[in-house]
């Protein structure tokens, strides 16, 4: 965090036009360069392609700084920070998203089980802890309010109820205030008194319910809000004595004390406030800097949608109800048209899939995928329903326009993997030119002589050829090193010597790790209860167990349990026979070390092979900066 800004350069309001100016203007404020460094960022646009890093540190006396800077003027405002409104469907579940990484589809499955109740031992058996968890209004009624301000008051204090029941509104119009907001049936059932009966996840979700609903019946915080302004001064304008020279630059120091904790008693301090804790500062005092960041912004895309801020878009929109929020976003990712970007990164990314679908049916129905057009068929229901409109009409008005695109979008719509979209690439196989089609995993690259030629490559996000990168984990056949590689069924592991050796590993698609290769099933005599096929038998953790050879088509299993001590006995001789005559081959990286199923191959070499057999690295995108 930059504890200072310069919103002031000679005189004028400072405005970063570009890097050289920067690097300027940091220069006549002390900042000695020591290192440059530039590079491409292939994934930029405008200037913000081409990338410099400055690091240096800040001027000592021997290198004559001749800069001197001084605090000029302190501004104190006291300022108060309202609690929030008790949680609604759509609040509850972006908080639980964002504290603690509940999906939405999560946060309401848990939810639904404080709702029903839960047995607290030894005291009051089965009880439902919350009120009803899909609602869109922060209405409290009387008696809970009047709940909430006993507690305050027995366990916090007067100085911490005030005079009336603080009372909020929804801003959706059409918000059903029949319903309460979501809250703790019995404010006396606190989260540490049945923590031992709740599961982990019920009880964080229970706590921050309940931290929710009091908190809002509390005063307000109370903060020092502080604003620093210091000024830079050359030799010309340091002494105390003379009179005040213009100075050469002036920074920005914001920050904030709090004075009185409020509702913060119950919810706790926010984690990051983005304002800086400032030292004890008073008017004239002569300050020195530490070190001096020369930075050029760039204007940023929008950042990428999680669950719960495109729960909070569709909430806007007024897609949608308290009910469908969750299963909405559940089905798309569902569906694969969308997807995270890892397995630690919440963002969503639009798929391949997800792309073709929107465009094909935006084509074909462009009223009804107008974001507008939820809201107002929403409308015209409540008008049914409060206004007693002719429901009959409405259906008419909607279904014959409907009919006719539908039957229009049958005869002119074309399939997605009917299109092609040349591609700025030439093909490995014949030398011709290379076009974008899309299958059932998503858009790859393919030749345009196809079938002709049968060239064909997987693509990442980015529209990039994926090449094979060579990993640590040496093949089990013939002990060369293995490339990860990605086909119809999601990545794996092949042997660099392919095809004269065929050894391959699957990977797990999700956690990337080594799917280690498993003794293949033992057919035996016993008869599948369900079809009469024979059962295989296979070894697990828990032991053996006795599933249908025909699976997936028949799912009929036989309990280990059940079968006869002697004929238990004859199965395990002859699995040990089998494990004999199929012996499992040891994975081993480079180093030799054993490789177990939760290892995640190491990418030795990040070259990736482009189409025309040219190789390049990716640029460096990581560049360090020192500071004295």
């Amino acid at each position: 965090m930059r504890l200072t800004e310069l919103v002031e350069f000679s005189g004028e309001p400072f405005k970063v036009d570009d890097h050289d100016r920067t690097l300027a203007i940091a220069q006549e404020l002390g900042f000695v360069l020591d290192d440059t460094k530039q590079w491409e960022e292939a994934n930029g646009r405008g200037p913000a392609r081409f990338l410099t890093s400055y690091a240096g540190h800040i001027a000592n006396n021997q290198e004559k700084q001749g800069v001197h800077f001084r605090v000029q003027t302190i501004q104190t405002k006291r300022v108060t920070t309202r609690p929030s409104a008790p949680f609604i469907t759509s609040t509850l579940q972006q908080a639980a998203a964002n504290q603690m990484g509940f999906k939405l589809r999560r946060t309401m499955r848990i939810a639904q089980d404080l709702y029903e109740g839960v047995d607290i031992h030894g005291a009051e058996g089965q009880t439902g802890l919350i009120t009803y968890m899909r609602t869109d209004s922060t209405h409290l009624a009387p008696e809970a309010q009047q709940m909430a301000r006993q507690y305050i008051e027995k366990n916090f204090g007067q100085d911490y109820l005030p005079v009336k029941p603080n009372v909020f509104t929804s801003s959706n119009k059409s918000a059903q205030e029949a319903h309460e907001a979501i809250r703790p049936t019995d404010v006396l059932i606190t989260p540490d008194r049945v923590r031992r009966d709740l599961s982990s996840d019920q009880y964080k979700l229970y706590q921050l319910i309940w931290n929710r609903f009091v908190s809002c019946q509390m005063k307000p915080a109370q903060w020092d809000s502080t604003t620093v302004f210091i000024a830079a001064h050359g030799d010309e304008g340091q002494g105390k004595d003379s009179s005040p020279a213009t100075p050469k630059a002036m920074f920005k120091a914001t920050g904030r004390t709090l004075v009185f904790d409020g509702f913060y008693k119950v919810t706790g301090l926010p984690r990051d406030s983005g304002e800086a804790i400032l030292p004890d500062l008073h008017e004239d005092q002569d300050v020195a800097p530490f070190h001096l960041d020369p930075t050029q912004h760039f204007t940023q895309p929008p950042p990428r949608y999680t669950e719960a801020s495109l729960q909070k878009k569709l909430e806007e929109e007024g897609i949608g109800r308290p009910s469908t929020y969750a299963p909405i976003i559940q089905t798309i990712q569902d569906r694969k048209y969308v997807e995270q970007l890892g397995p630690k990164d919440r963002r969503l990314y639009a798929t391949d899939l997800g792309k073709v679908v929107t465009d094909k049916i935006v084509e074909a129905f462009p009223k009804i995928m107008d974001v507008a057009y939820t809201r107002l068929m929403e409308t015209e229901l409540d008008k049914i329903e409060d206004e007693d409109h002719d429901w009959v009409q409405m259906l008419r008005e909607f279904y014959g326009p409907f009919k006719e695109q539908l039957e229009k979008a049958h005869e002119l719509m074309t399939h997605a993997k009917a299109e092609t979209e040349p591609a700025p690439f030439d093909c490995q196989k014949c030398g011709a030119p290379t076009v974008y089609r899309f299958g059932r995993n998503g858009r790859f690259l393919s030749c345009s002589r196809y079938p002709d030629c049968d060239y064909a490559a997987p693509l990442d996000r980015a529209g990039n050829v994926i090449g094979p990168q060579m990993t640590d984990i040496t093949c089990p056949i013939c002990s060369e090193a293995m490339t990860k590689r990605t086909g119809r069924f999601g990545p794996f592991l092949g042997c660099q010597n392919y095809p004269s050796c065929k050894g391959i590993l699957n990977l797990d698609a999700k956690k990337g790790t080594v799917k280690l290769p498993k003794t293949p099933p033992l057919i035996t005599e016993i008869a599948c209860p369900s079809c009469d096929s024979p059962l295989n038998l296979r070894d697990s953790k828990r032991g053996f167990w006795l599933a249908c050879s025909p699976f997936p088509k028949c799912r009929g299993r036989a309990a280990w349990l059940k079968i006869e001590p002697d004929q238990q006995k004859a199965l395990e001789k002859g699995w040990q026979q089998h494990l004999t005559q199929h012996p499992l081959p040891v994975i081993r990286n480079t180093d030799g070390d054993t490789v177990a199923d939760d290892y995640v191959p190491r990418i030795v070499d990040e070259a990736v092979a482009e189409p025309g057999g040219q190789v390049e690295q990716a640029p460096e995108t990581t560049i360090d900066s020192d500071a004295a």
